[in-house]
């Protein structure tokens, strides 16, 4: 495959993914971050980066499939997920993932969750991509992020262990992102949250941190 931009080789494909709506959040910021990356597709090929953005349905069921299918018979060289943490203030970059599943918050299809895989599996494994790396980028830029060893019990939990367990790239990970904060305002003593604009910003720095040192490498 050739840069449409360049016409010489990628060097590397990324797959970026987002979710749509789930129950208590109408409106998931991950759509929008994927909208902004995409509208950086250019910039990224000129650097020898394919991106590729999928957004993934909140449903334990479909993951699976939804997530094979974005990487298709070809593979990629990276994965990187983007999840809504409605409770967390700032951006956090997730290094590992739990076989566990809540029982108490239904998915978009309203249904429970049963155990990630079957017993016998890892009960944790921890994400490939240089999560400390990407961390200290980002905060080297200004960005209010932290590391975090919990992605949760949720549908996103749920995507991360899959890819992880399932090597679909060499290097898989996770960024939570909290509620858009419309516009930022001065408030002193208290922690707000970013906007979309610096959020979009803080993937696409993580998706440069993420490729460097990375070759062109396919997973059978």
């Amino acid at each position: 495959m050739k840069d449409v931009v360049t016409g010489a080789p990628f060097r590397q494909t990324i797959l970026v993914t987002g979710f749509g709506a789930f129950p208590g959040a109408r409106r998931n910021p991950t759509l929008s971050i994927l909208d902004g990356l995409a509208r950086r597709r250019a910039r990224l090929a000129r650097l020898g980066l394919a991106l590729r953005c999928v957004a993934l349905p909140v449903v334990y069921d479909a993951v699976g499939p939804a997530l094979r299918a974005a990487v298709g018979p070809q593979g990629v060289d990276a994965i990187l997920h983007l999840g809504l943490a409605r409770r967390r203030r700032m951006i956090t970059i997730e290094t590992r993932a739990l076989n566990r599943a809540g029982p108490l918050h239904p998915d978009a299809a309203g249904r429970r969750p049963a155990p990630i895989l079957a017993n016998g599996t890892p009960l944790a494994l921890r994400a490939t991509y240089p999560a400390h790396r990407v961390q200290g980028a980002l905060a080297r830029a200004g960005h209010d992020v932290r590391l975090s060893i919990d992605a949760g019990d949720y549908v996103c939990n749920a995507t991360l262990y899959r890819s992880l367990s399932a090597r679909l790239a060499p290097r898989v990970g996770f960024i939570h992102v909290p509620r858009v904060q419309g516009r930022r305002p001065i408030v002193q003593g208290r922690e707000v949250r970013p906007t979309l604009a610096e959020m979009t910003d803080a993937v696409f720095m993580a998706l440069l941190v993420i490729a460097q040192g990375g070759s062109r490498q396919r997973v059978g």
